[in-house]
């Protein structure tokens, strides 16, 4: 697969899940960015090699645990995400099951109304408070409550099938 086509198909995805753990889009869209940099400039040593899914994630995983350590923010993250940093499977079935997951997760947060999956993100994957989401979008305090009451719903209803990996690797 061309290094282009596998930019388009997977820059969101990969930056939704390195947002996880630098937790600034910015900086998040910058380490998927200067990844397929690197890709660009490796390709003709990489020709005829197909890359899978799985080094992209384990690419961007890496390149997370780079910045956070040069950046000395690893104690200023939530516990949950710090756990999981560390458990991303090596067994290659246990890491498309969580690229599986987290690609069915993005389309979820696609599916939901527009400020209810704004409310979400801000929420739970900028990790601000409910007040604080309130009021950068103007809503009342119980209107954030319910989107993201409405967002979890969805979500548990959705990925039911993925419990056992939510659970293995956020928990």
């Amino acid at each position: 697969m061309h290094i282009e086509t596998l930019f388009r198909e997977n820059f969101r995805a990969l930056t939704v899940y390195a947002l996880q753990f630098v937790r600034d889009k910015a900086m998040a869209e910058d380490i998927v960015q200067e990844l397929f940099v690197s890709l660009v400039e490796k390709e003709e040593s990489m020709e005829g090699r197909n890359l899978a899914k799985s080094y992209l994630y384990k690419a961007v995983h890496n390149r997370c645990l780079n910045h956070i350590r040069d950046q000395k923010l690893k104690r200023e993250l939530d516990p949950v995400i710090r756990r999981s940093m560390g458990d991303l499977p090596e067994d290659p079935h246990e890491l498309a099951a969580f690229v599986e997951f987290q690609e069915k997760y993005l389309r979820v947060l696609e599916e939901l109304p527009p400020k209810c999956r704004r409310v979400f993100e801000l929420s739970r994957v900028e990790g601000r408070g409910n007040q604080e989401v309130a009021d950068i979008l103007k809503l009342s305090r119980r209107t954030v409550e319910k989107h993201i009451q409405l967002a979890l719903k969805r979500l548990r209803r959705k990925l039911f099938q993925y419990m056992n990996v939510l659970s293995t690797f956020l928990l």
